[in-house]
């Protein structure tokens, strides 16, 4: 039986120029090719064929494990066809999920690696090939480790990746295009003509910044084009005083969940200024309703949102009882991205003021957009960092009214009869 490698792959028009370059002797190739132009198909075909041509170990490399098992190992195209597909399987000795390592029954072996865990999985190992994908949010680190060892057995690499501002992968790439010993390739939607004007309006209207278009789709390297929110510094610069008692107010409250904090946020609607921000953890839930409660008649039983989403409705619930009325929200991916989008337009275009909170602003910054292999526009934290006092901001300026109110004489002293004395004990 006659098997064809590349197998079940035919190279785009547009995409035979690396796998000529690298078969005429270049062992060093960038690829700089906008979003959905199948960057991981055709590297990972010619690294299928290099390991039946040569024997030895291939590595492939993304950002992190959990994207290497997602991007080749369980990912399934647009025709229903699986990456490791493209490995016949009458050619395999055997496959290692946990290590996403594929031996090929004429001994080489193909391992699929997360750079956060190179230090475990691939230190001591001598590879021949790599593939560096998405190298503009890999770590450097791991090409720096790897590139003596290509240089004592003449082994290649390949780098792709979209733009992400002028870092490590920007210099590589000036570096690139005046060595004759690289092959460098920038493709953007109008050379592909894989995607037409109308799929770009398309991503415009769902909500896609002209920055992150001219990064993701024209390969531009524009600094900061994937933040979700902007101008932080300049929003972000109110010093805690003293607030009116006459004014109203609007609450959020963002609830922990498990390592989280639980944030409180209030804004003047009279002003349209956040007068008010903590996060704490380490209570029990009885102090932290406690402090939900105090802040609350604090500021004169608000208008507000309470995050409800996993273990938030028994809290909502208890503190409902207490006398705290506040609307329950369950985020969901649509929710989520409107609240979060309303939030960033009302910073756009300074509607509203925020205090100069070094972790407020730190979180607000941890907001990226990221693009999915599926080509779904995503706002992404990082894993492992916070997001709490961000949610809880963007709660307490949900649904503000168009203007700020007027300002109407109340009677505070009058709005905290009869609170919980824990009202008292707390000092909020």
């Amino acid at each position: 039986m006659e098997i064809q490698i590349p197998h079940k792959f035919t190279p785009r028009d547009y995409q035979l120029p690396l796998f000529n370059a690298l078969d005429s002797g270049i062992k060093r190739a960038i690829l700089v090719w906008h979003r959905r132009a199948g960057k991981d198909k055709a590297c990972w075909n010619y690294m299928i064929k290099r390991a039946f041509e040569r024997v030895g170990t291939y590595f492939y490399f993304l950002p992190e494990y959990s994207q290497a098992k997602k991007v080749i190992w369980d990912n399934i195209d647009n025709d229903g066809f699986r990456m490791l597909d493209h490995i016949p399987a009458e050619l395999i000795a055997g496959m290692n999920a946990t290590e996403l390592k594929i031996t090929l029954k004429n001994g080489s072996i193909i391992q699929l690696i997360g750079a956060d865990n190179f230090a475990k999985s691939g230190v001591g190992t001598n590879p021949i090939g790599v593939v560096m994908s998405e190298y503009s949010i890999n770590d450097p680190k791991v090409w720096n480790f790897i590139r003596p060892i290509l240089a004592v057995n003449k082994g290649w690499a390949i780098f792709n990746f979209t733009p992400r501002g002028q870092n490590h992968a920007y210099e590589m790439l000036e570096m690139a295009k005046n060595n004759p010993e690289w092959f460098v390739q920038v493709l953007t939607v109008r050379d592909t003509n894989i995607l037409t004007d109308d799929d770009i309006t398309r991503e415009r209207n769902e909500g896609m910044s002209q920055a992150m278009i001219d990064q993701e789709f024209y390969c531009k390297f524009i600094e900061s084009a994937t933040s979700f929110f902007k101008d932080i510094p300049e929003v972000c610069s109110l010093e805690p005083t003293m607030f009116n008692f006459d004014h109203r107010f609007q609450m959020g409250v963002d609830l922990a969940r498990y390592n989280d904090y639980t944030a409180i946020s209030v804004i003047d609607l009279c002003t349209f200024k956040q007068v008010y921000l903590e996060r704490f953890n380490q209570l029990d839930w009885n102090l932290q309703k406690a402090k939900i409660e105090g802040v609350y008649y604090r500021f004169g039983q608000p208008k507000g949102y309470i995050d409800a989403t996993g273990v938030g409705d028994p809290i909502v619930d208890d503190l409902n009882n207490r006398g705290v009325r506040l609307e329950p929200v369950k985020f969901n991916e649509t929710n989520r991205k409107d609240i979060l989008t309303n939030l960033s337009i009302k910073m756009e275009q300074r509607k509203i003021q925020l205090l100069n909170d070094s972790v407020l602003k730190d979180e607000l910054g941890y907001f990226q957009y990221e693009m999915s292999d599926k080509g779904k526009l995503r706002i992404k934290v990082p894993d492992q960092l916070h997001d709490d006092t961000v949610f809880a901001t963007a709660l307490s300026v949900n649904e503000l009214p168009d203007r700020p109110l007027r300002v109407t004489s109340r009677n505070h002293a009058n709005q905290t009869q009869g609170v919980s004395p824990l009202y008292n004990e707390f000092g909020i």
